[in-house]
């Protein structure tokens, strides 16, 4: 008797998959050959991608290993790689222009880079925040300019480098604008924030001591 209850069950059972496949075939044969057409073009993408990328990078460090670099970046008006890579073809050629004592070609590509909105926030505050450092030494440029140069890195709560940021507004507002209030803002607010590098915290009480002393009573 199990025996014969099985039996009508399983038939049961069978019945109702031939009536949903009936029912149902057309919507599931387009999903299966939707997803193997996804699967094939996101294997083809895939593949396309990491084509793009080998072939940028073998570019970078063919001009990175030209005669003429990193001159050569300098004077290519539009670099032809993705926001990464060109990120990093900028500030890599502006450090060498700065380990060769070259600051002025070194800015125009800090320039360059931080001007350039479709690169990662990240290399593009960097490339402010050296743009910044670099012209705070020069007599003629103004303070209010060097702050709003400054602030996308000063507004971004997630920026890595807004404390590195907020010590160059302090020399800013120090050197630049002779507001010694400001400036010890934002060294306090460097040095009440946790977690940061040990030489942020060294550099931001240094500097506190010697605006405290040089504020006018």
């Amino acid at each position: 008797m199990a025996d014969l209850f099985r039996e009508v069950d399983e038939a049961m059972r069978q019945e109702r998959i031939e009536k949903f496949w009936q029912e149902n075939r057309i919507y599931i044969i387009g999903v299966v050959l939707g997803t193997i057409v996804m699967t094939g073009l996101l294997s083809g993408y895939r593949s396309w991608d990491a084509g793009v990328k080998e072939k940028q990078t073998a570019a970078l460090i063919t001009l990175q290993d030209a005669a003429d670099y990193p001159e050569n970046i300098l004077n290519t008006e539009k670099l032809d790689f993705r926001s990464g890579l060109r990120a990093v073809a900028l500030l890599q050629a502006a450090s060498v222009f700065l380990d060769q004592d070259k600051p002025a070609e070194a800015l125009k590509l800090y320039e360059r880079a931080a001007a350039d909105s479709a690169l990662p926030k990240d290399l593009q505050h960097v490339a402010i925040l050296m743009n910044v450092r670099l012209l705070i030494g020069q007599d003629d440029q103004d303070g209010e300019d060097l702050l709003k140069k400054l602030t996308p890195v000063l507004k971004s709560s997630k920026s890595p480098w807004l404390h590195h940021a907020r010590l160059e507004a302090a020399v800013i507002y120090a050197r630049k604008l002779d507001d010694y209030d400001g400036a010890l803002a934002h060294l306090n607010a460097v040095q009440n924030t946790q977690g940061l590098p040990e030489s942020l915290y060294k550099r931001a009480n240094a500097l506190s001591q010697l605006y405290s002393v040089q504020k006018p009573a």
